[in-house]
């Protein structure tokens, strides 16, 4: 609630064990503004309460809160631990994915990548879950968060949980070295003045055996006697004999060459003479350091190289991924106004030529079944024009029969002299039946009466079939 601290439950997970999620009230969040949970991540019982901004100040007591608290009860090692981890490897193992349970990693298949809900899922799990479209769903809240031509890549690292794997995995900040030396920003050796920690040593006294800064130099050996000693900078500080682990009161001189004593091949001069090296084949100690030495600047040298061509090529394949998704670029207008310009990227314009491409062939086959649809029509009022036709020749046809019939009939109801008489009229009547009869009989057998249409279609036109239909002539038979 607003008033008061609420502590939300969450489902138990694999062993039985359960985390808690404690929320505090703003009024307590002071300038922070923002509180992050992590004990989500938890693989046993925990209580995390993480306030997440300054982020950067934040993560050595982030780290110190969000300690997996599982008791014995979790059934997940010796001793209620995980494996063996115990308690050091509990602030490494609260950044886990929560659906593979395996620990995030700075990169790989475990980088951690945000979802458009907001929940974290690690690389590999989110290359395994189903698609749906371009898109997958959270398999926390089921959300579903549109993916782009890149797919999986193309979700944003969740960079806020990679700092503080880094510096979990790393350790707290002065862990490096001891109170004289620290790493710097860049990486670099820092070593604090002998005389005043708060300063950073650039000089070393040979005679004092001391590291000192220029101030403390200066007020140090201000003396006449002390002002002769020798000071060097930094980086020509002369290496310290090592002493033999054997006789501490001889420093290392010589290396063994044998090839047995390669697992402790230094030793001194008694060891040469008198100790387990005694006469085998050696070299001097600092001869040898300097071939070494040569060797791997050799080695650091074609590491650079091989360094650089791994960045150019990254370089290529960051600049080739940009040109495939194209984006937003500053321009100037003419008056000298800057303004974003979105510049497609190839895939855009490819995408834009299928269309075009598509939207033409649409366009062509449009037209091509307007062309096929008049045909079609042209064939169908042919057909039916020939039907109509030969509709009317055969109703004219039994017409003239009929009145043919009829005819006969009134003639053989009259007496002999008018059939007589009626002789040729008759004959005439018949022999124009008979041909008209035999018309009609080569007619039927050369047409088919059918009402399909055949079609047939091929890759440019439709093609209806034509037929060149016979026109059945009518004699007049009075």
């Amino acid at each position: 609630s607003a008033a008061e601290g609420t502590t939300a439950p969450r489902a138990p997970r694999a062993g039985g064990a359960r985390h808690l999620l404690l929320c505090l009230p703003e009024p307590l969040w002071g300038t922070v503004g923002v509180v992050v949970l992590l004990g989500g991540a938890c693989a046993g019982g925990t209580s995390s309460l993480l306030p997440a901004g300054p982020l950067r100040s934040a993560l050595p007591e982030m780290a110190a809160v969000a300690v997996n608290k599982a008791g014995p009860e979790s059934g997940r090692g010796p001793g209620g631990g995980d494996g063996g981890r115990g308690p050091a490897g509990a602030a490494v193992k609260v950044l886990e994915c929560g659906v593979c349970e395996d620990v995030f990693s700075l990169q790989g298949d475990k980088v951690p990548r945000l979802l458009l809900c907001g929940h974290t899922v690690c690389h590999d799990c989110l290359t395994r879950l189903p698609l749906h479209g371009r898109a997958v769903r959270c398999p926390f809240d089921r959300q579903v968060t549109e993916l782009g031509d890149s797919g999986v890549w193309g979700l944003k690292k969740n960079f806020a949980l990679l700092e503080l794997l880094e510096r979990l995995q790393n350790g707290p900040a002065g862990q490096y070295g001891t109170a004289e030396e620290g790493i710097g920003l860049s990486g670099e050796s820092i070593i604090r003045c002998d005389e005043d920690e708060a300063h950073v040593a650039s000089v070393y006294c040979t005679v004092c055996a001391t590291h000192l800064c220029a101030d403390c130099s200066q007020l140090t050996h201000s003396t006449k006697t002390l002002a002769k000693h020798r000071r060097v900078p930094l980086a020509d500080k002369p290496h310290e004999k090592t002493m033999c682990s054997q006789h501490q009161v001889h420093a290392i001189e010589f290396v063994c060459l044998e090839e047995g004593c390669q697992a402790s091949p230094l030793m001194c001069c008694v060891c040469k003479e008198y100790g387990k090296h005694q006469g085998h084949k050696h070299s001097v100690l600092e001869p040898e350091a300097n071939q070494i030495r040569a060797s791997i600047l050799d080695m650091a040298h074609c590491i650079r190289t091989f360094t650089e061509e791994i960045s150019d090529y990254s370089r290529k394949l960051v600049g080739i991924v940009q040109h495939i998704e194209g984006g937003e670029q500053i321009v100037e207008d003419g008056v000298g106004m800057a303004h974003t310009e979105h510049v497609p990227g190839t895939a855009e314009n490819a995408r834009s030529c299928v269309r075009a491409y598509f939207s033409d062939l649409h366009e062509t086959l449009c037209r091509q079944e307007e062309m096929a649809l008049s045909v079609v029509d042209a064939h169908v009022r042919e057909k039916l024009i020939w039907l109509r036709q030969q509709q009317e020749d055969m109703t004219i046809l039994l017409s003239q029969v009929s009145t043919a019939c009829l005819h006969c009939e009134k003639t053989l109801q009259q007496d002999d002299c008018r059939v007589v008489l009626a002789k040729q009229e008759i004959t005439r009547l018949l022999e124009t039946l008979q041909k008209q009869q035999q018309q009609f009989t080569e007619l039927a057998d050369h047409v088919q009466l059918d009402a399909s249409i055949p079609v047939t279609f091929t890759k440019v036109v439709l093609i209806s079939w034509k037929y060149n239909y016979p026109l059945y002539e009518s004699p007049n038979l009075m």
